[in-house]
């Protein structure tokens, strides 16, 4: 099975348990700044990849995906009251040995819905890297504060 072409960045959902938790995730990703801005993102709600590790949704993405992210909606996430979404880096690292890259990186963070739209849209544009996201995370490796709004409770309400 295939994760489906996306012309935005799929959040892929794995874990079924909890519809209302989902509809929140979702919500919550889907928030739009003071700003206008907002995450770019398809949600790709099918049972068929229920219960797929990170790594082996890797390996359902179309050979021709463009996207240098996956975001993934997981048991974690949605046992978690804060919903922290896991963050798949998709890029690879660059082979010092070679002229291009080199292995996939294989690097992820979690982070909270609300952040998932700074993530995307700063990465798919490249406006910053990887490590700008990482060097914001707490110390249990998720990141709670979107740069330029703050903490999620402090973020006004719909």
């Amino acid at each position: 099975m295939n994760i489906p072409m996306t012309p935005e960045v799929p959040v892929v959902r794995t874990d079924f348990s909890d519809q209302a938790a989902w509809e929140r995730v979702q919500t919550a990703i889907n928030w739009v700044t003071p700003d206008d801005f907002e995450a770019n993102v398809t949600f790709v709600d099918d049972r068929a990849f229920a219960g797929l590790s990170a790594t082996e949704l890797q390996r359902c993405l179309p050979a021709s995906n463009e996207h240098g992210l996956l975001l993934i909606v997981d048991e974690s996430t949605i046992r978690s009251a804060e919903h922290p979404v896991l963050v798949v880096n998709l890029g690879e690292e660059p082979d010092p040995a070679a002229e291009g890259p080199g292995e996939p990186a294989c690097r992820s963070f979690r982070a909270v819905p609300h952040t998932i739209q700074e993530i995307e849209n700063n990465l798919t544009i490249a406006n910053m890297d990887w490590e700008d996201f990482v060097a914001e995370l707490d110390s249990d490796g998720v990141l709670r504060e979107h740069s330029l709004y703050g903490h999620v409770e402090d973020l006004p309400t719909a």
